[in-house]
């Protein structure tokens, strides 16, 4: 079987990334697919991560990136004339290389893909919910006119989709949602990138939350709700490990509440797995989520998982009470009590944690990559 991956780029270091990497390289490898990835923004940079050198890589050079700081005009007519270019050598390309399947990671061919003539399957891969681009707007905007144009894009993200043969989404929260629109949608997680072969010990006064230093992450919260944790338990600290362009002002919120010796912002680190192990919690206060690969990280390191239940994600890998605690998203009191339940119950934090550790195998590769050449299989039988 030959496959046809569409996606901006594959240089980031992002989730999108790893997860694309193990699963083309374990379809060549291990199934014997021929794969083809075209990107539009490659820009001659390097991959971050490791490919099979038998897949064939083509950028087509179109770089929508390069529009991002002009006005709305010339972007909207710069992108009116790349996906009309784009629509053109993508039916090239897929005359050339005669996929089976073309599978789009929601780059900007989403936008023509399902009216295309072509003679192959079309699908495509959701790594974000079905609410990102309105939960993103809103998390840097306020008022109707935008909660207007979110709701809008949401629309047009499902009418876009409802003309592929395949949709694939992340979580079962998820898969909900997109049920009540679409007839052609289906659920595979995404695979746990690493498996730990350390637990943490628990035992260290200390917690861990993992993330960028931007309004998605809520660490606002975060802050005010360590505060809270602080007054009771003053011998524990918060590492918050993570870049982003709030650092400042999130390092001027914990001067403000005097965390400064209590509450870390750490910066990056090449080996996180390190940092968990030496962690007794971790902590999520994210206001959406598409699958937070950073619980599973967490998890299979041994931690007891504390989260808002935003949507979505959490809810396909916490079980409230048993490997973790989930509370309702925005109740900064019914969080920090939660956390102040594990700090002062270590019979619990051990137990949750064993809990998480075995709960993060249902996500090792060798469960979730074999659904993919099923999923692949059965689509080009129909």
């Amino acid at each position: 079987m030959k496959l046809l991956y569409l996606t901006p780029y594959i240089y980031n270091s992002g989730g999108t990334e790893r997860v694309l990497s193990m699963k083309v390289n374990y379809l060549v490898r291990e199934v014997g697919y021929d794969v083809v990835i075209v990107t539009t923004d490659q820009k001659g940079q390097e991959n971050f991560f490791e490919f099979d050198k038998r897949i064939k890589h083509e950028d087509l050079g179109l770089n929508y990136i390069d529009d991002f700081n002009k006005n709305i005009i010339s972007k909207f007519l710069s992108h009116i004339r790349k996906n009309h270019r784009y629509k053109k050598l993508l039916a090239d390309v897929i005359e050339r290389e005669k996929p089976d399947i073309c599978v789009s990671m929601f780059g900007k061919e989403i936008e023509f893909l399902s009216s295309m003539k072509i003679p192959c399957k079309k699908m495509a891969e959701l790594h974000f919910n079905q609410r990102y681009r309105y939960d993103l707007l809103m998390g840097n905007h306020h008022g109707w006119i935008w909660q207007l144009i979110g709701r809008i894009m949401t629309r047009q993200l499902i009418q876009v989709s409802q003309g592929l043969d395949q949709l694939v989404v992340l979580t079962k929260e998820d898969m909900c949602k997109w049920a009540k629109t679409n007839q052609n949608v289906c659920q595979i997680y995404n695979p746990l990138p690493y498996e730990s072969n350390h637990t943490a010990r628990l035992d260290s006064k200390a917690m861990i939350s993992v993330g960028r230093l931007s309004p998605q992450k809520n660490y606002s919260s975060l802050i005010r709700v360590w505060k809270l944790v602080h007054q009771s338990h003053p011998d524990w600290e918060l590492n918050i490990w993570g870049e982003g362009n709030l650092k400042e002002v999130l390092q001027n919120e914990i001067k403000k509440n005097g965390l400064e010796n209590t509450l870390h912002l750490c910066g990056r680190t090449n080996d996180i797995t390190q940092e968990y192990l030496k962690s007794s919690a971790y902590i999520m206060t994210s206001s959406f989520e598409g699958f937070p690969m950073v619980l599973l990280e967490a998890a299979t390191c041994g931690l007891p998982l504390i989260s808002y239940d935003c949507y979505c994600g959490p809810k396909d890998i916490i079980e409230n009470g048993k490997n973790g605690l989930l509370v309702h998203k925005g109740d900064e009191l019914a969080l920090a009590e939660a956390i102040c339940k594990v700090i002062k119950d270590e019979t619990l934090r051990h137990k949750m944690g064993q809990e998480a550790k075995n709960i993060s195998y249902q996500f090792t590769p060798d469960i979730i990559l074999p659904q993919w050449p099923k999923l692949f299989g059965d689509l080009v039988k129909e």
